[in-house]
């Protein structure tokens, strides 16, 4: 492997990330380690395999036995299929005699606790999982049976505050793997101290989806000092220490500020005046006997050629666990007179029973439930999932519907005043 900055020449890369490890005093010290396409893409088909390399795989490792703590989504572990760290005995001894545990500890944040208990990852280590104060207790429960739980923020994972609870755990260096939505969230905070980006001599094409960032909106650009820059069959290995982290965190805050004490109330108040249409989703995954369904009031075309339709479920949504391990969800359009059947999907739990036992259905694509009262209904191949606040947005490429004569819609002013089956 060959240094390309800040002088040419062969390198020993052992020896070439040595000085992560600047610790500091409130929270732990953050690095940032992603892979990306020449065009930007960060996965492809999902997933960042396609993009490996030897050069990437040998910094990869390299990185993974330098923290105490390696930081990473739970979408990514559901993608990744993350199993526990492996770190070659010589890297541990190297960590004991740095005063550090032999493997570093996997952290997983997640919002909604919707993990798999039965991967490696909790059944060969005792990973930390780190989720909002108000999630299900019994979610916790069965969480805290195999991993060890730290909670912070409401609603949302309070990032600040588990990183400086992750330092009183003794971390002093972690290690993000992403992905992109975690990544934006510690970018907006300030949280990011360095960028391991490995750029892939590939173009992926088509819809590149999101960047390292994924949809974050940053509040101003945040500068980057290059380091250093390390070339093997192509692959260039970027390291950049991050500048203006407290710049960008105190921007973030007035943001926030600005958004709370201005439109958000009248945002709100302009929303519950409008009579939007209501829809009900149902979802399945077949091989696993789960089906469910939910009344839906974010939903929207949004293209015509190719037609896309997106729709948003709630993070406190049964459905939206069964959503997450679908390949399709079908979207049914009650009417008015059909207020019952919108009633019966908006007002119970799936935690608590089988919606669809007390309905007539077929199977229809992919084995989705579809509905065989309401005669206005698509079932779409989710091609996209994007984080949008306490909701998760699926995008949806058509693939088979019906339609039988004309009808209004069910509107939002019918159904606002129904007890909802989970807090909003």
């Amino acid at each position: 492997m060959r240094l390309l900055h800040p002088q040419a020449g062969d390198v020993d890369v052992e020896s070439s990330y040595d000085d992560v490890r600047s610790p500091q005093d409130r929270r732990p010290y953050v690095v940032l380690n992603m892979v990306s396409s020449a065009d930007g893409a960060i996965a492809v088909e999902g997933r960042t395999k396609g993009m490996s390399s030897p050069a990437d795989n040998v910094v990869f490792h390299l990185l993974r036995s330098i923290p105490d703590v390696i930081l990473v989504g739970a979408q990514t572990v559901r993608a990744e299929g993350y199993g526990p760290p492996r770190v070659s005995a010589e890297r541990q001894a190297r960590r004991v005699a740095r005063g550090q545990a032999p493997q570093p500890t996997i952290a997983i944040v997640s919002r909604s606790l919707e993990l798999d208990l039965s991967l490696p990852l909790f059944t060969e280590s005792r990973p930390v999982v780190i989720c909002p104060v108000d999630v299900d207790v019994r979610d916790v429960a069965a969480v805290a049976d195999v991993a060890d739980v730290v909670q912070a923020g409401k609603g949302d994972v309070d990032l600040p505050t588990a990183l400086r609870q992750l330092r009183e755990r003794g971390a002093r260096v972690v290690l993000c793997e992403g992905g992109p939505t975690l990544n934006g969230g510690l970018a907006r905070q300030g949280l990011i101290d360095e960028v391991c980006l490995t750029i892939a001599p590939i173009l992926v094409g088509g819809d590149l989806g999101t960047g390292i960032l994924g949809r974050a909106r940053l509040p101003t650009t945040v500068p980057l000092e290059l380091v250093q820059v390390l070339e093997e069959g192509g692959v260039l290995l970027c390291r950049y220490k991050v500048t203006g982290g407290d710049v960008i965190a105190a921007a973030t805050a007035a943001e926030e500020e600005e958004r709370v004490d201005g439109g958000a109330a009248a945002f709100n108040a302009a929303m519950g005046q409008l009579d939007m249409p209501m829809q009900i989703v149902t979802a399945a995954v077949p091989e696993e006997g789960e089906r469910g369904g939910c009344l839906v009031g974010f939903a929207s075309q949004c293209s015509i050629d190719p037609p896309r339709f997106m729709v948003w479920l709630s993070k406190k949504n049964h459905t939206l666990k069964i959503a997450r391990r679908s390949d399709v969800l079908a979207v049914h359009f009650p009417t008015p007179d059909q207020f019952d059947i919108a009633a019966r999907f908006g007002t119970r739990s799936g935690d608590d029973l089988d919606k669809l036992a007390t309905e007539r259905w077929h199977e229809g694509p992919h084995g989705v439930p579809v509905l065989d009262d309401i005669q206005r209904w698509f079932a779409g191949r989710i091609t996209e999932r994007l984080d949008a606040g306490d909701h998760v947005a699926f995008m949806l490429d058509p693939i088979e519907g019906s339609v039988e004569g004309e009808a209004p819609q069910l509107g939002f002013q019918a159904v606002k005043h129904l007890d909802s089956g989970h807090d909003a």
